[in-house]
């Protein structure tokens, strides 16, 4: 039988609840990276009034330019 005096106990039972401590801390930061789900920015809908392109744009901002003319055109409605 190990023999131990008590502040070797102590010290023991201090080293096994950090051990816990610290798995369980990377445990749950490890879940969750996995699980954090990655969102969008929500697309705006443009539709050029001079040549009636229709495009989104991820970036949220009044005005956009058309891919195909250049105009520069306002949103029409966001998803």
């Amino acid at each position: 039988m190990i023999t131990l005096t008590l502040p070797e106990w102590i010290l023991a039972l201090l080293g096994v609840h950090l051990a816990i401590l610290l798995v369980l801390s990377i445990f749950y930061v490890v879940r969750r990276l996995r699980w954090t789900p990655r969102r969008r920015a929500t697309p705006f809908i443009f539709r050029c009034s001079v040549c009636g392109h229709v495009y989104l744009d991820r970036r949220n901002v009044p005005m956009a330019e058309c891919a195909k003319c250049g105009n520069m055109n306002e949103s029409i409605k966001d998803i």
